[in-house]
């Protein structure tokens, strides 16, 4: 260490120099801050509703590092993980899309919701999809991006979804 020419520097000033400043890095670095953001939130959230990381990895039945883990900013959180933390505490989750300042959509994940709200939720998805079919059986260029076989089962999902609805028949 007593080599070391950045002894005694400004780090950041030294990352700062090796680091190019470019569009890719400066979505890299709003990733981090929203990652960062975003598990303060859910630890303040947790320590709101007033449960340690013991209680809501027993309501979660994962283990304790589970929760440590998600809630550390140095580990990767994917979309269903985060869900399901926010759903074990009872709240709820919004996404809003902003285009040049102006909120264009909120998407609410409405984890509490009854099977009513998610059924009124869905319904414009799949008045949506079913538009974009229709609009896309109406053009005349056809990309081959899967095969047959996989189109048609595709299709008979989709079938099975529409005729059963997204969660299927109650049993």
């Amino acid at each position: 260490m007593i080599n070391n020419p950045h002894l005694g520097g400004d780090v950041l000033a030294f990352l700062d120099s090796i680091i190019p400043d470019t569009p890719e890095t400066r979505l890299v670095e709003r990733q981090e801050i929203f990652r960062i953001a975003l598990t303060q939130a859910m630890r303040d959230v947790r320590k709101r509703v007033g449960l340690t990381q013991k209680e809501l990895s027993q309501k979660l039945d994962v283990g304790q590092s589970w929760i440590s883990k998600l809630e550390s900013a140095n580990n990767d959180h994917t979309f269903e993980s985060v869900l399901a933390y926010l759903n074990a505490l009872g709240v709820d989750f919004e996404a809003t899309i902003i285009l040049k300042n102006q909120k264009i959509k909120v998407v609410a994940a409405k984890l509490g919701a009854n099977q009513e709200e998610i059924d009124a939720a869905i319904e414009p998805i799949w008045d949506n999809i079913n538009e974009l079919e229709h609009t896309e059986k109406n053009t005349s260029t056809e990309f081959a991006l899967i095969t047959p076989e996989q189109k048609s089962k595709c299709n008979e999902a989709q079938q099975a979804i529409v005729s059963c609805g997204l969660w299927g028949i109650a049993a």
